[in-house]
């Protein structure tokens, strides 16, 4: 949770780029435009964080809700359609995949 106050502090309140927190922080671009994403996403978007928000269970709670994978498709193709579509000449199954 330090390393995401810090990422917080050091781009809204020092306006600092991705790259520099980055650096600064010795934390990959990637991991720093992650947290930023999550916290635009949960309405945080200042500094110093809104009452309510000191906890560091409470802002990981905020930050981190969404868990676990995507919900899977589930649906049955239309192999109807699918086998017209192989009949057609250079249509393969990865094609139509």
């Amino acid at each position: 949770m330090k390393d995401i106050r810090s990422i917080l502090r050091l781009t809204f309140d020092q306006g600092l780029s991705v790259r520099e927190v980055s650096k600064r922080l010795k934390i990959s671009k990637t991991t720093v435009s992650a947290y930023l994403y999550r916290a635009r996403e949960a309405g945080l978007s200042c500094w110093p964080l809104p009452p309510g928000h000191e906890d560091d269970a409470t802002l990981e709670r905020l930050l981190f809700r969404r868990a676990g994978r995507p919900p899977l498709d589930l649906s049955e193709p239309d192999w109807a359609k699918v086998a017209r579509e192989l009949k057609r000449k250079g249509v393969t199954l990865t094609l139509l995949w």
